[in-house]
């Protein structure tokens, strides 16, 4: 049976799984050689759909459980509706159902008549470690079997949540990340000491094209001494503070290219959104190109407040900033009916004076591209 030594190449083995899924398949192996040779395999029951996974059996076994016999198993049926870390047997599980279908068509032929048996998690998937061999002379529980696998259960147990932990992390990153990516806008995310952690592709765009703002290593910078001053004034004072503080500022960075300015929001992140064992506060830079600002699209505009094609037309034309006589012009109409179709423009949307239109419209402009 296993040493010191081999234990620990295992709990090793099984850290390691955790923190690179792939080698699940080694670890499994080496679990198996173990146990005296035999097979071994995590099973994932997630509602009707049993798997084998990372299972140390030939491909072709695999591939009978998965299209038929998965749903046969009766023995991790057992399992997974008992106690979660309690120690099953195939004497107990096994030998007295030699002639069903599972056993005789399956187990059987690939040689797993024996083994231990041992639900690792709770629901709502349930993650089993299933030890299987073939019928020997001598049952396969024996007291050093046993108590091996017993060992082995918590630092599994441990695995697997650190593994779905992990997992967890990296489906919210991606999915922050994919959010980000879908805002026109530039975001930066900097840390304490001014370090940019995090750039989506806008800002990225942004800083390489060196016009106002740009990033020295790691650090952001604009290129007038007084928007730098500005900027570095804001990510101290966002650091130091949280969301609840409310200590975000705004400013204009001018541009040596005489495009308009950008507009600049600094604001600070709660350090509890950063799943950190020692979470640090972290600002939050929002970088906004007037020049690439579009205004609503008419279709919006229609579908959020019923206007009419021409009343959306004309809502826009006066975010453009034209008067009533030039939009007349413009589209052929008499001043009376501009005025007729302003009117209900206003009715629909809830304003009153085209200033508020302008103001509306334009907070009606979505952030992704």
């Amino acid at each position: 049976m296993a040493t010191i030594d081999d234990f620990s190449r295992l709990v090793s083995g099984i850290y390691s799984a955790a923190m690179t899924p792939e080698q699940w398949d080694v670890t499994m192996a080496d679990i198996g050689r173990a146990f005296d040779g035999s097979s071994a395999a995590l099973v994932i029951t997630d509602g009707k759909t049993r798997t084998l996974k990372h299972a140390d059996i030939p491909p072709d076994a695999a591939t009978n459980y998965a299209d038929h016999f998965a749903r046969l198993d009766h023995v991790l049926s057992a399992v997974e509706t008992g106690p979660v870390g309690a120690v099953r047997t195939g004497t107990e599980l096994m030998w007295p159902h030699q002639n069903c279908e599972f056993q005789t068509d399956w187990a059987r032929r690939n040689g797993f008549e024996d083994g231990l048996f041992i639900r690792l998690t709770d629901a709502p998937s349930a993650t089993s470690l299933a030890v299987a061999t073939s019928r020997r002379s001598d049952p396969f529980d024996t007291a050093d079997r046993v108590a091996l696998v017993r060992r082995l259960v918590p630092h599994l147990q441990q695995a697997l949540r650190t593994q779905y932990h992990l997992e967890d992390l990296s489906h919210r990153s991606n999915d922050l990340a994919g959010a980000s990516e879908a805002v026109r806008h530039g975001i930066v995310v900097v840390a304490p000491g001014h370090r940019v952690v995090y750039t989506n592709s806008a800002a990225d765009r942004i800083l390489r094209a060196d016009d106002g703002l740009r990033i020295r290593p790691a650090r952001i910078e604009a290129g007038s001494l007084r928007a730098d001053a500005q900027l570095q004034h804001s990510i101290d004072r966002a650091l130091a503070s949280n969301k609840a503080d409310g200590g975000g500022n705004s400013f204009l960075c001018v541009r040596p290219s005489g495009r308009r300015p950008y507009i600049v929001h600094v604001l600070p992140l709660d350090e509890t959104a950063f799943a950190s064992p020692r979470p640090q506060n972290r600002a939050m830079i929002v970088i906004v190109d007037p020049d690439l600002e579009p205004e609503p699209p008419a279709r919006l505009l229609r579908r959020l407040y019923g206007l009419t094609r021409s009343e959306a037309e004309i809502a826009l034309m006066v975010v453009r900033g034209h008067g009533r006589n030039h939009i007349a012009d413009e589209l052929s109409l008499s001043l009376a009916t501009v005025k007729t179709h302003l009117h209900h423009v206003f009715e629909k949307t809830g304003t009153h004076r085209q200033a508020e239109l302008v103001r509306l419209l334009l907070s009606l402009d979505p952030l992704c591209r």
